[in-house]
């Protein structure tokens, strides 16, 4: 076997140790948050768990909605507001569920945001309107979009309600759940205020 010098044996080991010492910094470094991390609370939680991020930003859709007052376009309703903007169907049984919540939301938000259920169906009104009074949520008003424009924007190609959008005041959205939620959550009222701070939520 070949002797090592005590010079190359001290280089060896130098070595081994410095290996040692990253291994046991990297060790202690992997559970902990980053600086910037720490720093900024997470508000996709609880029940926003599933709301998906908008990568890149979409436009809000130029879209007519008719109304108890007329034809009135997505864009003149919104002008200014962060807007939750919730699809949904009588026939649709979560739907239908989750409405109270976000009455309770728009109420719990004020006049800065509107919270919008758009029906994705045809006729008068009169079975929405029905509907929202008897489930206690007829602040929301009526508006109908029978030609599905808001599923197809928002959507796969597939009718999959209910679908709940959210964009800020300049129109841009943030982001999508793509199934019922308690809207009067706390972690849904968070998130809805972080973006009408003009925050990006994580």
């Amino acid at each position: 076997m070949p002797r090592i010098d005590a010079y190359t044996l001290m280089k060896i080991l130098a070595g081994i140790g410095g290996l040692a010492l990253v291994f046991v910094l990297l060790s202690s470094m992997g559970g902990k948050p980053k600086p910037w991390e720490a720093d900024s609370p997470r508000y996709i939680v609880g029940e926003m768990a599933s709301f998906e991020r908008s990568f890149p930003s979409a436009p809000l859709p130029e879209v007519t909605l008719e109304t108890p007052e007329g034809q009135v376009s997505l864009s003149q309703m919104a002008a200014g507001k962060v807007l939750v903007l919730n699809l949904w169907a009588t026939w649709c049984a979560p739907c239908v569920e989750e409405l109270p919540s976000l009455a309770a939301l728009q109420e719990e938000l004020g006049d800065d945001y509107l919270v919008l259920a758009a029906a994705q169906e045809g006729g008068d009104g009169s079975r929405q309107r029905a509907m929202l009074e008897r489930i206690g949520a007829e602040e929301l008003g009526v508006a109908l979009d029978p030609k599905l424009a808001l599923s197809r924007a928002l959507g796969d190609g597939r009718l999959t309600l209910p679908v709940t959008a959210i964009y800020d005041a300049r129109g841009r959205r943030i982001g999508v759940l793509r199934r019922p939620a308690d809207w009067s959550s706390p972690e849904a009222v968070r998130l809805v205020r972080t973006i009408g701070a003009g925050e990006l939520p994580r």
